[in-house]
């Protein structure tokens, strides 16, 4: 086993389900409405799943009686982990995560997707330069770009 340090943007952020909601009947409502950085994924009563553009309009909420909503957060992530690589020497791992599919997400309910990423980020610190991609996909739709490894600079060489 490995020791990691993890930051998104200096605090921890929950992972790209952020709620989840009954719509009500009557009316048919529910209290999140659509904004940017936000998908609307939708549960029918048979359980199929749609993640319409801004969300269903209150007709549409009444026609299609959904079950209930997810929110899934659309923002990127930056995330950054330090880790011990094989050889012994600490690695600052970073790269961006996204959801890609909010619909996937729903499905596999991935409550902390971005633990996975960053679960990810520090495995690749034991991995040969070579081997370390610079996209990864997590397959419940999230993405990771942008992926970086750098040398943590020693004590020593901080002061300098």
């Amino acid at each position: 086993m490995f020791r990691a340090a993890v930051t998104i943007c200096g605090v921890d952020t929950p992972g790209p389900l952020v709620f989840v909601e009954e719509v009500r009947r009557f009316p048919p409502w529910h209290r999140h409405p659509s904004r940017p950085g936000l998908a609307l994924v939708y549960e029918s009563a048979a359980g199929r799943l749609s993640a319409p553009a801004g969300g269903y309009t209150p007709g549409e909420l009444w026609w299609r009686r959904p079950r209930r909503v997810y929110g899934v957060d659309l923002t990127r992530q930056r995330l950054q982990v330090t880790a011990t690589g094989s050889d012994g020497e600490q690695l600052r791992v970073s790269g961006v995560a996204r959801v890609h599919d909010p619909v996937a997400v729903v499905a596999a309910r991935s409550v902390d997707g971005w633990r996975d990423c960053r679960d990810h980020l520090a495995a690749l610190a034991h991995r040969p330069p070579a081997e370390r991609d610079a996209t990864w996909e997590s397959g419940d739709g999230i993405v990771v770009t942008d992926i970086e490894t750098s040398p943590v600079p020693g004590p020593a060489e901080a002061e300098r």
